[in-house]
């Protein structure tokens, strides 16, 4: 199968993915919602004309758990930076303070959240983000589709916010 078909599959499976969730009524289980966020001050690739970037795109996501000790009237944000690398799996995860929606420092947040998502992220897996080279006269695409296209997965750096709250939660996954 080639890379091109790998994301049309992979993009079917989140459209059923997501009308699950829209049928269900958009409640989480968990009391977890994500959202991808960028830090202020993060680096952009500079990427050459005759090169795409391909964005790595979730496989697996399970979602960090609402620690059962925790009291259950607890709203805390927790935010976890993530390297996925060439193959697409986590390979480091850390918590992250001090941007905007996450805890300012480390004693803010109760380390059980904190757990809970790095627990959850290390778990995640990704078809990789890549750098796609396309040779003269070939047009370039966002699926890196065509003759002698050179794709080379890359690692990347990601961020996201884990808003752990008690009751109904509707679930949020956005890119920023």
């Amino acid at each position: 199968m080639s890379f091109a078909e790998s994301r049309q599959n992979l993009s079917l499976l989140l459209v059923v993915s997501l009308a699950t969730v829209l049928v269900s009524g958009c409640r989480t289980a968990s009391g977890v919602a994500m959202r991808m966020i960028l830090p202020p001050g993060a680096p952009v690739m500079d990427i050459p004309k005759d090169k795409v970037f391909l964005m790595a795109s979730p496989v697996s996501q399970p979602m960090p758990v609402f620690p059962a000790s925790a009291p259950k009237t607890t709203n805390v944000s927790a935010c976890v930076e993530m390297v996925v690398d060439e193959s697409g799996a986590v390979s480091s995860a850390t918590p992250i303070y001090g941007l905007p929606d996450c805890p300012l420092v480390q004693a803010e947040i109760d380390q059980r959240f904190v757990v809970s998502s790095l627990e959850a992220v290390k778990n995640w897996q990704f078809l990789a983000a890549a750098i796609c080279t396309f040779p003269p006269g070939v047009p370039k695409n966002d699926d890196c589709s065509g003759a002698d296209v050179a794709v080379s997965p890359v690692a990347i750096r990601l961020s996201y916010v884990f808003s752990f709250q008690s009751g109904r939660v509707t679930a949020q996954a956005r890119r920023a």
